[in-house]
């Protein structure tokens, strides 16, 4: 799958609750020696997650001058599987 039809599932499951339009950056990035790495999970993103790559899911909702929230979560492909580590 690509990173951008991972944005876009996440987006989508944001948008269904009504905040679509306070989720304003990507979805989340490959993790390894530098901070941000490919894979990168946006909406520009024709990336291939294959096995072995480890990524960020890190979708955020801000609201502004109420809140914001993010939840990360770190995930490795394995056998065609994404599991959260």
């Amino acid at each position: 799958m690509s990173g951008k039809k991972i944005d876009s599932l996440t987006r989508s499951v944001i948008e269904k609750a009504g905040f679509g339009k306070y989720f304003v950056h990507s979805t989340g990035h490959g993790v390894g020696l530098d901070i941000h790495e490919m894979p990168y999970i946006s909406s520009k993103s024709d990336t291939v997650v294959e096995d072995g790559m480890v990524y960020t899911i890190e979708p955020g909702i801000y609201i502004p001058d109420e809140f914001g929230i993010r939840i990360e979560d770190m995930v490795v492909m394995i056998d065609g599987k994404a599991v959260v580590l």
